[in-house]
């Protein structure tokens, strides 16, 4: 696994931008923009779900993670934590730049979210794969992929005992 690609990266980052700005735009010039908001919170969907089929392509191409698999040396699982890590974020920067701090919520429409919600869904499902073999690999007691909506989208952790 290696996580998103520079490309994607800057792609995800340039589109947050442009929306924003278009958000931001509409706001100062139209007095309900609530359906231009339901539009442009499709364009989120959209790019999480592309965030989502890139992690997804990742996952299924590294051949360490299938289910004949042998076990991952340390080195090996520290690469794939910080993939599965680096993806967490990737997500959670879409969803913190649409909805927080500056949320279009104030036009009324929180409940639109979730379809991006259940994208993040997806994504923690498919991360969830290649973390219970890298856990085991480090020797954590238990991993987690959760999702809270909007304050920490993605959140990964590991537990190790004391």
């Amino acid at each position: 696994m290696n996580g998103p690609s520079e490309e994607l990266r800057t792609e995800v980052e340039r589109r947050i931008d442009s929306l924003e700005r278009e958000l931001a735009e509409a706001d100062q010039r139209l007095p309900d923009i609530s359906a231009w908001v339901g539009e442009i919170e499709e364009d989120v969907v959209r790019l999480v779900t592309r965030v989502l089929e890139e992690c997804r392509r990742d996952v299924e191409s590294d051949g360490r993670l299938t289910p004949d698999r042998t076990a991952l040396d340390r080195d090996g699982a520290l690469g794939v934590y910080a993939a599965v890590q680096a993806w967490a974020a990737l997500a959670s920067y879409v969803v913190a730049r649409v909805y927080a701090p500056r949320s279009p919520w104030h036009h009324g429409l929180a409940t639109a979210a979730t379809k991006v919600v259940a994208v993040l869904g997806s994504i923690a499902i498919v991360l969830a794969g290649p973390l219970r073999p890298t856990a085991a690999a480090l020797g954590a007691q238990s991993s987690t992929i959760g999702t809270q909506f909007p304050s920490a989208p993605l959140t990964v952790s590991l537990t190790f005992a004391g």
